[in-house]
C-alpha cells in the first residue's frame, strides 16, 4: 500500500475507507505499470515515497481513477436517456510522469546485450 487510509484522511481525503481501498489499489496498479515495478526496488526511507503518497492522493482526489461505481457520468438528462461521460484518457499517466519522471519517463531504455 502506497498510502494508508489514515494518511489519506490527514491529507484531506474524503472517501470512505472501502472506496479509498479500491481507488488506492487502482492507483497503485497503474503506478506500478508505468514505472515497470521500479518502486519495489527503493529503500523505505527514499524521498521518492513522499512524492508517491501525494501522487496517489492526487490521482484519487482528481477522479483520475474513475468513479468507483463503474460509470464516469458528467451529466444526465432528467428523463435518464441522455448521458455524457468524462474522458480521463491519459490524464492519470501524465500526472504519474510529472511526479515520477525518472521512473515513469518515456524515451529510450538501454539494456545490456549478451554476446554469443
Amino acid at each position: 500500500m502506497y498510502l494508508t487510509f489514515e494518511e489519506y484522511r490527514k491529507m484531506g481525503g474524503k472517501l470512505s475507507e472501502i472506496q479509498f481501498a479500491r481507488a488506492e489499489m487502482n492507483a497503485r496498479m497503474l503506478i506500478d505499470k508505468l514505472t515497470r515495478g521500479q518502486l519495489q526496488k527503493l529503500e523505505a526511507d527514499d524521498p521518492v515515497w513522499i512524492k508517491v503518497k501525494y501522487l496517489v492522493l492526487e490521482l484519487i482526489e482528481r477522479g483520475y481513477m474513475g468513479n468507483l461505481n463503474g460509470e464516469d457520468v458528467t451529466s444526465e438528462s432528467n428523463d435518464g436517456r441522455s448521458k455524457s461521460y468524462a474522458s480521463r484518457d491519459g490524464k492519470a499517466e501524465d500526472l504519474i510522469r510529472m511526479y515520477l519522471p525518472s521512473l515513469a519517463g518515456g524515451g529510450i531504455t538501454t539494456v545490456p546485450v549478451a554476446r554469443v
